[in-house]
This record gives C-alpha cells, structure tokens and sequence, in this order.
C-alpha cells in the first residue's frame, strides 16, 4: 500500500470541503481581533482518512481572512496493526528512521498573531491545558525565544503537556512541556532535532523490525508506548499492554453500553489489539463502530443544520418548529444548540448511551436544560 495523502498540505478552502461529511468538523475564535478557525475529526472511521489531505484535519489552525496557516500539528496517524495505513503487511518494508516515546498528555501547539505568542491545544485556544502551557512559557523567556523563532522560519512548534493536575493514564510528578519536534507549515516535513531551554521527547534505539520494536514495548512500564517513524515520515503508535488494559477491558468491550461509550470517547483504538487473533470478535467490534459512529455523527449534523437555517427566529418559533419537523433527539440537540450555541456533549453521550440512540427508530432524547427553553 502506497500512501502520500498526509504530505500534502490542505488550504483553507480544502478543509471547508470536508465539512459536509459528518466526520469532519470546525470551530472558529477570535484572537486579539483576529478570527481563526481550526479544522478537525469527529468519530471519523479509517475510510474517511483515505482521501486526499483528510489525514492533516487534526488541529490544523488558519487565520479565516488571510487562509494562512497558523498551526499544523501532526498528521493522523494509527496504532500499529489498526488498519490499512498501519497494518504489518503494508509497512514491513518501510525503512523505521526514529522510535519515540509517546508522552500521555495534551498536544500544546504555539502560533503568533500580531507578532504575540499563543498556544492551543487540538480544537481550541481557551482550555486549561492552553493557559497552563503558557504559564510555562512565561517563566522561561529562553525557551520563549526558541518557540518565537522556530515559528517565524516557518514551522509549527508541537509540544506535549503533562502533569499531575492534567492527567490521562499515566501519572506524571511534574508539571512540564516536552518538545515533541516541528513541522513546516508550508511542505509538512517535520524537524525532530532537538530544542534547547527545554525537555525533549525521549528517543529509543532504532531497531529495523517493527516486531521487534512491538516487543519490547510489550514489556513497559509506567509508560504509554512509543511512536515508529519511518523514512517516509509517516507514524504509527505502538501502545504497552498495560496501558491499554488500563482503559478498558475485554469484559467491558463484550458489554454493549461499555463499548459504545469506548467508540464515541475515542478509546476504542487503545483495546482492539488485545482481539487481535479473535476474528469474530473484531468483526462485531467493527461493525458496532461502524453503526455507532454514524448514528453519533447523524443526529448532530441534522441538529446543526437545523440549527443554522433558523437561528435567527424567536425562542418560541424555533421551537415550535423543530417540534414539527424533528424527531426528538435532533430536536433536543438544536434546542441546546439555540440556547447555548454548543452542544453539551456530555449530556449527548450520556443519553446516547443509557436509551440506545444508534439502534432505535423513535427517539426519547431528553437532556435539555430547562434554562435552555
């Protein structure tokens, strides 16, 4: 399998393309007057990645006017024997150029506007995660330097931000940004060389099997595994079994509502190796991803566009309105969406979950908040 999808860099205009399929998404900010917009993935499955640029919709950020990118984080890559992309057969002979470890914490990305330094994590620019960064930043104006001029020559400075106060799986006993490398925002090529004034990402030995490397990390601990870089420069994730088995088990994954929840907060991926000699098995998770995914993604989209084309009529219209013309998930979905402009997907997840949204007809969705109607 050849792919070159991910070193191709999309413009603004591409990504807007990838808005009506359901499993692309946007959210748009404003930054000391200017606006920007991110573009990423919602409970996209493998397919949706197999087209041209949709593996760089990961975070990439673009100042809306100009349509010049502000960050480009690393493209979507895969756990190793996930799918096509990642599967043994297909990338025995790539050439393996790093192995690095994968910090378990959030992706900090830095960009300037108005010659100002900022940061985000994937989707915006206003989360804990973000102002912590910065914080970090302030108190090092050696770093801040190297951020600043890696950032004018053209590149996007990814760092990953780990802490005890913001922790995943793994439990970190300082609070710290570590440098994971760059990547230019005009080629996509990515610079791994070290950083000065800070802690970079730890490298492992290169081995030239990929088994092998699968291996050792097998027998890892306190870790969350490590990422293979190939001389292509595309990745794969290879995860500890501890730390999959941390998240869920394969008890919980034979539980319906235990794997919906597993599909739709995006942890599925983390488990599905320890099935990996159990065709049935895989073949039923699959499918259940498949169906929930849709289902998921379905229900919002028809929200959302509800939502726009009759926003701007009074409470009591837009309610009588969707009353009519919507079932009551989507309806309770654009309430929310009118009264609070986002969707709480807390409540959305709750409900999918405990009424079975992706296997019935007639819907019974009720979370809206009495403040909202």
């Amino acid at each position: 399998m050849k792919d070159i999808s991910f070193k191709n860099i999309p413009t603004i205009e591409n990504c807007y393309s990838f808005l009506g399929t359901g499993a692309f998404i946007s959210k748009e900010e404003n930054i000391d007057g200017t606006d920007i917009v991110t573009f990423s993935y919602r409970l996209a499955n493998y397919g949706d990645f197999n087209v041209e640029f949709a593996r760089n919709l990961r975070g990439i950020t673009f100042n809306k006017k100009t349509g010049e990118i502000l960050t480009l984080p690393f493209h979507k890559f895969f756990n190793f024997n996930e799918c096509p992309f990642s599967e043994f057969e297909n990338i025995k002979n790539k050439k393996i150029v790093k192995v690095r470890e994968k910090a378990d914490g959030s992706l900090i990305q830095f960009f300037m506007i108005n010659n100002n330094l900022y940061s985000k994590t994937k989707m915006t620019c206003f989360s804990e995660q973000s102002a912590w960064a910065m914080e970090i930043i302030n108190r090092n104006e050696n770093l801040k330097k190297e951020i600043v001029n890696k950032i004018q020559a053209g590149f996007s400075p990814l760092f990953e931000f780990v802490s005890p106060r913001n922790r995943i799986v793994i439990s970190y006993s300082i609070e710290e940004l570590i440098y994971l490398g760059s990547r230019n925002n005009s080629t996509g090529e990515y610079d791994f060389e070290p950083l000065e004034n800070c802690k970079n990402i730890y490298c492992y030995d290169v081995k030239e099997d990929i088994n092998e490397v699968a291996e050792i990390v097998n027998n890892f601990e306190d870790k969350e595994g490590v990422v293979v870089v190939f001389e292509d420069g595309d990745m794969v994730k290879i995860k500890t079994k501890d730390y999959i088995l941390l998240h869920k088990t394969k008890d919980n994954v034979l539980n319906e509502n235990s794997l919906v929840e597993l599909i739709i907060t995006e942890k599925l991926d983390d488990i599905k190796s320890l099935f990996s000699e159990d065709e049935n098995m895989i073949k039923y998770v699959n499918s259940m991803e498949q169906i929930v995914k849709t289902e998921y993604n379905y229900y919002i989209n028809e929200a959302e566009k509800f939502y726009f084309s009759n926003k701007n009529l009074s409470r009591k219209d837009f309610a009588i309105k969707g009353q009519k013309e919507l079932n009551k998930a989507i309806f309770s979905l654009a309430i929310n969406l009118y009264a609070k402009n986002e969707i709480d997907y807390a409540k959305y997840n709750y409900k999918f979950i405990s009424d079975k949204l992706w296997k019935k007809e007639d819907f019974s969705l009720t979370f809206i908040d009495k403040e909202d109607v």
